[in-house]
């Protein structure tokens, strides 16, 4: 059976759409158990998400004193930097929500990598317990222009581990290292959204949906026991040839 595909017409209304799809979400796991653990993605469309759970309805109805908050990359800067993804999230969404400060775990990018990495390790493994895998109850990811994902590029070596929860993963390509969830630890999810707008992103969706591909990393997250879902806007299923002039949106990096 193919994932699920939820299209909406403009980035907006995608928007709108994964929040009503958040909140209700939220609500019937918190019906089972005490808490919700969320790990964020970085990137536009997970920040346009971000910024739209911030306002009203979502602000006040989502009980976010039991949501616990991780992220599934980050890169190597402070969380100060502008490219820090912690940042992001803090500026869209969690300076404006009442998560308690108990419950978000950020990475620690100015750290090591290899610290970095054990330690949010040491984190995971202290809020899931003996799990043999972290079993979040919603990833979010997006998805890269060259099909990466979390900061899963094609060809590192972080596509190999098959151990760990978390690495400091080597990019050769960018000469830059990050810290990402591994995948398995994604896979273990039990909720899955892959958020994802532009015409630019059509190759690599397309890509990601044809099958598992190592060149394609977005392609390997293939759930254990959980659920997939990809997000998109009309832009990502029919590109039209003026959606694919450069734009300053278009040119910014990463997701």
């Amino acid at each position: 059976m193919a994932d699920p595909i939820i299209a909406s017409e403009t980035p907006e209304a995608l928007a709108d759409r994964v929040a009503q799809d958040f909140l209700q979400l939220v609500t019937s796991t918190l019906e089972r158990q005490p808490r919700f653990t969320l790990a964020l993605a970085g990137g536009q469309t997970p920040k346009l998400f971000y910024s739209r759970l911030a306002r009203e309805p979502y602000k006040s109805s989502v009980p976010w004193n039991k949501v616990w908050v991780f992220w599934g990359d980050e890169r190597c800067v402070p969380k100060e930097h502008s490219e820090s993804n912690f940042r992001m999230a803090a500026e869209a969404l969690l300076s404006y929500v009442p998560v308690p400060s108990s419950h978000v775990f950020r990475m620690r990018g100015e750290d090591p990598p290899p610290i970095a990495a054990r330690d949010y390790q040491g984190v995971l493994k202290e809020v899931f317990g003996s799990e043999p895998w972290p079993d979040f109850d919603l990833v979010l990811l997006g998805l890269g222009p060259d099909g990466h994902t979390a900061s899963l590029m094609p060809g590192t070596p972080a596509l190999m581990d098959g151990d760990r929860w978390v690495v400091g993963n080597v990019v050769r390509a960018l000469q830059t290292v990050r810290i990402t969830l591994t995948l398995p630890a994604i896979n273990h999810a039990k909720n899955i959204w892959f958020l994802v707008m532009g015409a630019k992103k059509n190759g690599p969706f397309v890509k990601a949906q044809a099958g598992p591909d190592p060149s394609c990393p977005a392609s390997l997250i293939r759930p254990e026991n959980g659920n997939l879902r990809w997000y998109v806007d009309n832009a990502v299923l029919n590109p039209q040839p003026t959606d694919l002039s450069e734009t300053p949106q278009s040119r910014s990096p990463g997701r």
